[in-house]
């Protein structure tokens, strides 16, 4: 972990999701898939103020808290019980006592985890190319970590960690922030609406496409077929087969 600002830069393998998250519902594999799939096609691209990935917000479990080690066991339990390769591999031993947990931008961090371990793409059956050479800024971020917001797990009961889980992923339409030099929250412009592709005729205004907004709402199983009817793949065929 190393500074940056008032952010700290976090290792995506030493992060799971908070048990709290998406009403306890866990992470949606497709949507794991589907970003680290976008990582692969359009290159990573890195935080620089208000641009770039979402800020993940996190809670540093060092010691580890009760919370935290149930998210651990809970993960590793999810990752035992499904499907090989839907998820990325958990480096952390059960009886690890320093981690994060996620509580915002879970699938991102997941998604990095698979390009770190060259997974396998569940849409192509092709693995992630995380080739140092071929993407030096997604290298660097996952051997450096990406700027995030870290809070103190001793200090958040649980709560308080389902608020800041449900707000975050509530409030996709408020401006982008970032945290400036001087610990000020920087708030910059407003998130309107445009049609599922983002696309507006006026590009001097962020924009968030109908996809994302849903992305932010939905639990795992409805994100999942969210992410299949978006890639045009048949959700009961896909279950079946």
């Amino acid at each position: 972990v190393s500074g940056d600002a008032l952010l700290l830069r976090v290792r995506s393998d030493s992060i799971i999701p908070d048990t709290t998250n998406r009403e306890r519902t866990g992470l949606s594999a497709e949507h794991v898939h589907y970003i680290a799939t976008l990582i692969q096609t359009d290159g990573f691209s890195p935080r620089v103020g208000t641009k770039g990935h979402d800020v993940p917000v996190l809670v540093r479990e060092c010691p580890a808290t009760q919370t935290g080690l149930l998210s651990l066991s809970r993960w590793r339990d999810t990752l035992e019980n499904s499907t090989k390769g839907l998820f990325p591999p958990c480096t952390l031993h059960a009886d690890c006592n320093c981690f994060y947990t996620s509580l915002g931008n879970g699938h991102f961090t997941q998604a990095m985890n698979l390009h770190r371990h060259n997974c396998s793409s569940i849409f192509t059956s092709k693995p992630y190319d995380a080739s140092l050479h071929r993407d030096k800024q997604l290298a660097h971020a996952l051997e450096e970590g990406v700027p995030a917001l870290v809070l103190d797990g001793s200090r958040l009961a649980v709560p308080d960690r389902k608020f800041i889980s449900l707000m975050l992923n509530s409030t996709h339409h408020m401006p982008r922030w970032n945290v400036l030099e001087n610990g000020e929250l920087n708030l910059e412009g407003e998130q309107f609406f445009a049609g599922d592709d983002g696309n507006d005729d006026d590009e001097t205004e962020p924009r968030v496409s109908q996809f994302e907004a849903l992305s932010k709402v939905l639990d795992a199983e409805e994100l999942s077929a969210l992410v299949r009817t978006k890639l045009g793949i048949d959700v009961d065929e896909a279950k079946s087969g």
